[in-house]
């Protein structure tokens, strides 16, 4: 399994996930530091605290931050460092399915622990140039727009939303409804945000329970 969505092209890059990346590593980088595991909710809720005037952060939200981080993780895997988001879990203290099929989180956590993060600060600064200049140019929706797209594309896609346990659509539903508004304003393709969401769901499903 390639464990980096971003890295075979077929995740596209915008403004909004660049200002997450830069707002999140450093927060990442101090986890690491301080062996300090915390939950996708808490992460955000600190993140905003910390960037309160960063429009990207205070829109941010859990159920999106699995992909969102993959920004980093790209960045860790082409320098042959330890997975930062290792240190982000669910509100139980786990890690989603998806990630411990590709990763070991005691291990990449320990790995991380014996960094020098400060050491890699200009190939950080490198890699945010290049994010930079790999985004798409998107015009943001109002949120109005956002939901009847939503309600139109919902119809079409329905059949195909995981549900192996057959539960009611609309407590599926729940779990992504806040990721794919999130998506939609940001301007993003409606497919491609339907086919993100749907990722999260398996990759930070747990963010997504944080998120209900």
């Amino acid at each position: 399994m390639e464990e980096n969505h971003f890295e075979r092209g077929d995740r596209k890059t915008t403004d909004t996930d660049v200002a997450l990346a830069k707002a999140y590593y450093p927060m990442l980088c101090e986890l690491a530091k301080e062996s300090r595991e915390v939950t996708f909710k808490e992460f955000v809720e600190e993140a905003k605290k910390r960037y309160p005037n960063v429009e990207e952060v205070q829109n941010a939200i859990p159920v999106s931050t699995g992909r969102r981080l993959e920004f980093i993780r790209r960045y860790t895997k082409r320098n042959d460092l330890p997975d930062l988001s290792a240190w982000v879990v669910s509100q139980a203290g786990t890690n989603s399915e998806e990630y411990l099929a590709d990763f070991d989180p005691i291990a990449e956590r320990e790995a991380s622990t014996q960094v020098n993060w400060d050491d890699y600060e200009g190939e950080w600064g490198d890699y945010v140039v290049e994010l930079v200049k790999s985004t798409i140019k998107v015009k943001r929706r109002k949120e109005k727009d956002a939901l009847t797209l939503m309600g139109e594309h919902f119809l079409k896609v329905k059949d195909r939303i995981p549900n192996p346990k057959n539960r009611p659509l609309i407590e599926v539903t729940k779990h992504f409804r806040a990721g794919v508004i999130e998506g939609l304003m940001e301007g993003k393709d409606v497919e491609d945000v339907f086919n993100d969401v749907i990722f999260d769901m398996t990759e930070s499903s747990s963010a997504g329970e944080a998120a209900v």
